[in-house]
């Protein structure tokens, strides 16, 4: 996966849950993200950068990328002419569009995502992190390339999307039982 396509996809995402709006959107990324997303090393990221920046302008619009006050964490900026070209050339995930239908129901299950999964293929991985928390991801990243970190609590089930190496980095991070 690189950065284009997860700006695409999380332009899509916020897309499924609120509806289409043309207008810029800001999205938020740390360091260490950008460097798996550009393929990049650190000492290298400006320039990654910067030369991103130009070769997604054609669809991206004036896309800008800057690192915010909170060190290591970046904001890419996306125009409203990028958010209308997603909207106009990208096609909805038909998974996303049913995990959300999901994860949004009151007294949904774990095993309610899982189905939703198996909808789309049998071949899904499904971890428990602790005891309510989980990663659930398919084994083919082309049906969709990341994990859902689902997490329930007195509200219900909450989702987080990550790539497969934030995801690792997360677990790692936090130690699994």
């Amino acid at each position: 996966m690189d950065l284009k396509k997860n700006i695409f996809d999380n332009i899509k995402e916020c897309e499924i849950k609120i509806g289409y709006r043309e207008e810029d959107m800001n999205l938020y990324y740390p360091k260490e993200s950008l460097q798996e997303l550009l393929l990049t090393a650190e000492e290298n990221l400006s320039q990654a950068i910067a030369a991103f920046c130009e070769s997604a302008g054609q669809e991206l619009g004036g896309l800008t990328i800057k690192e915010t006050e909170e060190k290591g964490r970046y904001c890419v900026h996306v125009p409203s002419e990028g958010v209308r070209y997603v909207h106009e050339n990208v096609n909805d995930s038909p998974f996303l569009k049913a995990f959300l239908e999901e994860i949004f129901n009151p007294g949904n299950t774990v095993d309610d995502i899982v189905n939703i999964f198996k909808r789309f293929s049998q071949d899904v991985a499904v971890e428990k992190i602790h005891e309510h928390e989980w990663g659930i991801s398919f084994r083919n990243p082309e049906i969709d390339p990341y994990v859902y970190y689902l997490e329930q609590d007195e509200f219900g089930l909450q989702y987080h999307r990550f790539t497969k190496k934030a995801y690792d980095a997360l677990k790692d991070s936090q130690g699994t039982e």
